[in-house]
């Protein structure tokens, strides 16, 4: 008896040891593993630095004697966090937000403290005297956009004169400016710039087809594979119809756009993040894969006053881009739990859209000012340039830029320079008589954007804006630009592209494209390239035994229906997409 109760608690002891053992294995290391596996570690992201070598005499007015003049800080401050002041220069000013003045209050204290210490003026100081006058500029910026609701006639004349004549004027001789010499390390003329607002250098920890969702997480953007957004009211901004939405928890805002740009708005945000740049959010929403809710509440109640809306602000009828719509029902809520606080409430849903995130966490100035403060001298901003002719982005214009402050937690804020509304490339036509546009053309989208004719780099694509960085950007500049275009792989830009959705004969041949252009920017600069990548300019593909893909060319436009804004159609937005 004895015997048999010691072996009974001996297997005890052994099935204990096994237990204790399989606990310390799933402790340290399969759960690590698992949680790594659900989401990776996020990278910080820092503000960076705004200083440049030669200090802006812009600047001087923040200082008297070496030291902080402070009256022109409190005038700043004063303009800058009081919604009393409502008008400038006749202006309407735009309202700040809470954060952006409790973030513009908290520099000012900064400057406040050192001037009480009779502290000399130093680099820490700068740091903050350049952002008060980005934030000051930008606000009059925005302020005096806001007053202009459409393009007039003689910004339309001036669009079109940059598009002809940025055909011609992006010659460069490989050379060393003065500029260069005596800023640039003659032993690496290709240097990096240090990270900024405007620009941040890779990391390993984050592949760059990842920086996109690295800065969504950074901004708390929570896309989810299917979507329940509530009217909020019309956009008038821009000529893509858009409306402005709310998340369900009403803090979160979205912008939801059809037409055109829906694809390419996508792929663009995707690789500019990829080469370091902050950008807008957007993300591509499948057939049914977002419901719009109507509260009753707001200036639209249902469909039939939204399609009445869009018409009137953007001529565009929303009919063919509609798939559901009516009230949501209790057998709808079994499907999507999330609909269930709207049953009986207005809904429609769309064979395609894009919603693009404008977070809490995030506050949205005027444009990021290129062609102030010396901000034409930065390399980040002078080697965009080779950004937007790579991805053939048309629509350069300042107010695609953005200035913003993101809140990072523990009331601590960062600014931010964001380029915008990336989605006018991927081969783009103009009209004048009619007038319109049409973007993501695959046919327009050229195979190569960059050759070497007579000793010279020449770029091939249009913009419609020659900003001041683009202006004096430089060949080591776009050499610099060139290098980081060369570190996006195969993988990478294809997995960039699926983001966007196309169907599928069409991500192939813009795959192949975009590959393409890759190869003639590192050839032009005489470049190795160090992910060679193969493509095919006589890509041919067949479906169902039909020709979609002939000798690098779109033959036919697929799915018509599910994509009523046609891929080979050149009527744009401002002809209704032919409709």
């Amino acid at each position: 008896m004895k015997n048999e109760i010691k072996d009974k608690y001996q297997a005890y002891l052994k099935k204990m040891k096994s237990s204790i053992l399989l606990l310390f294995l799933f402790v340290n290391i399969l759960a690590p593993y698992n949680s790594c596996a659900q989401s990776e570690p996020l990278v910080p992201i820092e503000r960076g630095s705004l200083l440049l070598n030669d200090h802006p005499q812009l600047l001087d007015s923040f200082l008297t004697g070496g030291h902080i003049n402070l009256k022109y800080v409190r005038t700043l401050g004063h303009f800058l966090t009081n919604n009393d002041i409502t008008v400038y220069k006749k202006i309407a000013i735009s309202r700040r937000s809470n954060a952006s003045i409790r973030h513009i209050k908290h520099l000012i204290e900064r400057l406040e403290e050192g001037f009480q210490d009779n502290l000399l003026v130093n680099d820490e100081t700068r740091e903050v005297f350049y952002e008060l006058y980005l934030f000051n500029e930008s606000l009059k910026q925005k302020s005096i956009a806001n007053s202009k609701t459409k393009i007039s006639f003689s910004d339309k004349i001036k669009m079109e004169v940059h598009s002809i004549k940025s055909k011609r004027v992006f010659r460069y001789k490989n050379s060393i400016t003065a500029h260069e010499a005596k800023n640039v390390n003659k032993n690496n003329l290709q240097e990096d710039p240090k990270d900024s607002p405007f620009w941040h250098k890779s990391v390993k920890q984050v592949p760059l087809d990842k920086r996109f969702a690295q800065l969504a997480r950074a901004k708390k953007i929570k896309a989810k594979k299917e979507m329940v957004v509530l009217f909020d009211k019309p956009s008038l901004s821009g000529s893509a119809p858009k409306i402005n939405v709310l998340d369900r928890d009403l803090d979160n805002k979205w912008s939801l756009k059809w037409g055109d740009e829906v694809h390419t708005d996508v792929v663009g945000s995707h690789i500019f993040a990829a080469l370091g740049y902050d950008v807008d959010h957007p993300y591509y929403y499948e057939e049914n894969k977002l419901t719009l809710i109507f509260d009753g509440l707001k200036e639209i109640k249902n469909k039939e006053e939204l399609k009445i809306k869009i018409k009137e602000i953007y001529k565009i009828d929303l009919d063919p881009f509609i798939t559901m719509y009516g009230t949501v029902t209790i057998q709808m809520t079994q499907e999507l739990a999330e609909l269930q606080p709207y049953v009986g409430k207005q809904f429609v849903r769309f064979k395609k859209c894009v919603l693009e995130a404008r977070p809490d966490r995030v506050k949205r100035m005027g444009s990021f000012l290129p062609g102030l403060l010396s901000n034409e001298d930065r390399r980040e901003l002078r080697g965009a340039l080779l950004a937007h002719q790579f991805i053939g982005n048309w629509d350069t214009r300042e107010q695609n830029t953005l200035l913003t402050t993101v809140h990072m937690g523990d009331y601590k804020y960062r600014m931010s320079a964001v380029f915008s509304d990336l989605g006018t490339s991927f081969g783009v036509v103009q009209g004048i008589f009619p007038p319109d546009f049409k973007v993501g053309l695959v046919n327009e989208f050229s195979w190569e954007v960059a050759s070497c004719e007579g000793g010279k780099l020449k770029l091939n694509s249009s913009i419609n804006s020659i900003l001041p960085p683009y202006k004096q950007a430089t060949y080591q500049d776009l050499l610099w630009m060139a290098k980081k275009i060369s570190e996006l792989n195969a993988s990478m830009l294809r997995n960039m592209i699926n983001k966007a959705k196309w169907p599928d004969p069409i991500a192939e041949l813009y795959f192949h494209k975009l590959v393409s252009r890759r190869a003639s920017i590192l050839k032009a600069f005489n470049l190795t390239d160090p992910h060679p990548i193969a493509f095919d300019r006589n890509l041919t593909i067949k479906v169902d035994g039909e020709y979609v893909v002939k000798n690098g060319e779109l033959l036919i436009d697929i799915d018509k229906n599910k994509n009523p804004e046609s891929f080979l159609s050149k009527k744009g937005r401002l002809t209704n997409y032919g409709h």
